[in-house]
């Protein structure tokens, strides 16, 4: 009777080592594939220089700013970068960039002299059917 509880327990804590090694290997591989998941996200940046352009502005004005994309990309890829005044589309510029890479650039855009405050300057990047927005405001700088 005691042999056969002592066998018993031997067996169910060998099960448990079992049950402990398979959950332990499951586990690595499962923090494995997600840290390759992670390493494959594919994403880009799209930014404008905060200190780089004015928010008051006067109908007629040159308004420059600079902005940056930066590429998480996993591999080489085509941009199309679109600059709106309000709903107004005022340039379309196409490029590429690797991954890693960075492209910086000044831009002015001249404002009508019968604009309408406050106006939103909008850059808009698409790449890999994903879009990526950023923004500023113009208001009207007073006399």
């Amino acid at each position: 009777m005691i042999t056969n509880t002592i066998t018993r327990v031997m067996q169910f804590e060998q099960m448990i080592m079992r049950s402990v090694i398979v959950a332990i290997i499951i586990g690595a591989g499962v923090t494995v594939f997600l840290l390759w998941m992670i390493s494959q996200e594919s994403y880009s940046a799209l930014y404008i220089y905060p200190d780089s352009y004015s928010n008051y502005v006067r109908p007629g004005d040159v308004v420059t700013f600079k902005y940056g994309v930066k590429s998480y990309e996993t591999n080489e890829v085509n941009y199309t970068l679109k600059i709106y005044l309000g709903d107004k589309l005022i340039k379309v510029k196409r490029f590429r960039l690797k991954s890693g890479e960075t492209l910086e650039e000044n831009e002015s855009l001249k404002l009508s002299e019968k604009i309408k405050f406050p106006v939103k300057v909008m850059l808009v990047l698409a790449v890999n059917n994903r879009t990526y927005e950023a923004h500023f405001w113009l208001k009207e700088k007073s006399q």
